[in-house]
């Protein structure tokens, strides 16, 4: 009798530890005390007014085409990594390294370049490339662009241009258009059925992980008026037509708000593309993972001292 006691005052206590850790929420995810979307939105909001970052994406698709039309399937995987700066805007830097492949049925290729610029030049080198099945890379081309750094001049003008459409940056560096490209992503609430999930580290920062849906309606419309700020008139069946091709797809994902930095750090989703009822379109999916770091830290271009200007006149020649 009393061990059967014994056991019954364990179990309770037991018991009673568990209904008031219950209670106390204790070990659960500690959720921000702000609204999902509110969250994200403030999220992507300084994302998009970062001045320089590095960065890490990756792109994977399997497709399928439309039936009877080839090819019947495409495959791909692109990782891209870099830096970016575009703090003065009429000295950005970018640091780019793209490796990847591509599988048309039985064709394809793999490649891998470097690519760097600041305000007086662009950098480009082609480390690799290798055709499969029927795509074949001449040996001569092979010798004359891969492995070597080229170089092609900006300029100044074509910089000026560029920097009109960076909204990044200080208000007071702004121009009228920029500021209001800015006002229209923080007034854009591009993502739906946001729900937080848990807490996770994401470079080396505590994130707060959320679930999200794009929100089509509110993309269609956002693209219509930046592209009215550009000068541009979209007509009733332009929107129509577009709306309609945004229902064939969806995109859905994880979303990871830094807890100190306040910005969305990273991005995990999926791009589902439906076929058409006439099975005339392609389908399948796209899946997408980037993030950044080192954010609004100075981003350096170390310039190759051997890049050799580029033969342009040789551009006619390439099998594109």
């Amino acid at each position: 009798m009393r061990n059967v006691t014994k056991f019954l005052a364990v179990t309770g206590l037991l018991a009673m530890s568990i209904a008031l850790a219950g209670c106390q929420d204790v070990g659960a995810p500690a959720a921000p005390k702000k609204a999902p979307e509110a969250v994200l939105q403030e999220g992507l909001i300084k994302l998009s007014a970062l001045t320089s970052y590095t960065y890490n994406v990756n792109l994977t698709g399997d497709l399928k085409g439309p039936v009877n039309e080839p090819p019947e399937k495409v495959t791909f995987d692109v990782k891209a990594t870099g830096g970016i700066d575009t703090k003065d805007s009429l000295d950005p830097k970018l640091n780019l390294t793209l490796k990847g492949s591509m599988m048309a049925d039985q064709d394809g290729a793999d490649a891998s370049l470097a690519f760097r610029m600041n305000k007086e030049a662009l950098f480009l080198n082609l480390d690799n490339v290798t055709g499969k099945g029927a795509i074949a890379i001449p040996e001569e081309m092979k010798a004359q662009f891969v492995g070597k750094w080229w170089t092609l001049p900006i300029p100044p003008e074509a910089l000026t241009e560029m920097s009109k459409s960076m909204p990044q940056g200080d208000a007071a560096t702004m121009t009228e258009d920029q500021k209001k490209m800015k006002s229209l992503i923080e007034e854009t609430k591009f993502f739906k059925n946001v729900a937080f999930v848990d807490n996770q580290s994401v470079s080396g920062e505590t994130a707060y992980h959320y679930t999200g849906a794009l929100d089509k309606d509110a993309f269609a419309t956002f693209i219509v008026k930046a592209s009215e700020l550009q000068g541009q008139t979209i007509s009733e069946e332009e929107k129509t037509s577009m709306k309609a091709s945004l229902e064939g797809f969806d995109f859905t994902g994880d979303f990871y708000v830094g807890q100190t930095s306040g910005t969305l750090i990273k991005v995990k989703g999926q791009l589902t593309i439906k076929e058409n009822a006439e099975k005339s379109s392609p389908s399948g999916t796209v899946t997408l993972e980037g993030s950044v770091a080192d954010l609004n830290k100075p981003v350096t271009v170390e310039v190759p001292a051997d890049a050799q200007p580029f033969p342009t006149e040789a551009l006619g020649a390439l099998p594109l």
